[in-house]
């Protein structure tokens, strides 16, 4: 009996609330419309991607961050942060704000040092649909997080981890922040798309991917030295991977 009751409380709250949606959508037709075009997504074909010279060096993870921003210019429901590294991952979304109670239109999203609660929060953002979320943490991190995204696997959810700092060469924080297993227990999951692109070019192309995905969750693994642009025998390399 008290679940009947409650389940005819629950649906007369869903009637209601559907009520008054279309009522609002009925009252501002313009907003309906953005509210269902975030929902469908926006593809890439106006973003304008940073261009990188064979020969230059540089951090796959600097390499990201120029593109993310690029995509964040022309698709405005991407979102995300860091678990209080963003300078280290470059993941910041340069002018856009911070989300907060003050500033809900912020799109940088700041997590706090916590791993596990950040990948569940970009399940939970994934899961509603409207946005596009990703999160960051170096590499070796990625452990605290292996629950949620393990979860986000099964339940297909494209969302985009950015994991920095993706070996030995991690500078001076020593042997705690090396990542050894990581990459080889995230590659061991099923339907988890990882990447670990060799070069600024292929760190944009990787984004790409990630972006196109939208059946699953994808690892970006970037270096935090600086990595040499290398010549492409193949002209069409970057058609032929996708």
């Amino acid at each position: 009996t008290y679940f009947a009751e409650k389940l005819n409380q629950w649906e007369a709250n869903y009637r209601s609330w559907q009520e008054l949606f279309s009522s609002w959508a009925e009252e501002n037709p313009q907003k309906y419309e953005e509210w269902k075009r975030f929902f469908k997504g926006f593809e890439l074909k106006s973003v304008v991607f940073p261009h990188f010279q064979e020969g230059d060096k540089i951090a796959t993870r600097k390499a990201s961050g120029q593109v993310l921003n690029a995509i964040a210019q022309k698709v405005p429901n991407l979102i995300g942060g860091s678990a209080d590294l963003a300078p280290s991952n470059d993941t910041e979304l340069k002018g856009m704000g911070s989300f907060q109670a003050n500033n809900n239109l912020g799109r940088n999203l700041h997590f706090g040092v916590r791993e596990h609660a950040m990948g569940a929060i970009v399940n939970g953002i994934a899961l509603y649909g409207c946005f596009r979320p990703f999160c960051a943490t170096f590499l070796v991190f990625s452990d605290y997080m292996r629950p949620s995204i393990r979860l986000a696997a099964l339940m297909g959810l494209p969302v985009i981890y950015i994991f920095t700092h993706d070996s030995i060469f991690i500078g001076e924080d020593g042997p705690t922040h090396q990542p050894v297993e990581q990459l080889a227990t995230l590659r061991a999951i099923p339907e988890l798309l990882v990447f670990r692109p060799g070069d600024a070019e292929e760190t944009a192309i990787a984004w790409k991917m990630a972006m196109d995905r939208t059946c699953g969750p994808t690892v970006l693994a970037l270096s935090r030295q600086a990595l040499a642009i290398y010549h492409k025998e193949d002209v069409n390399w970057h058609e032929k991977i996708r």
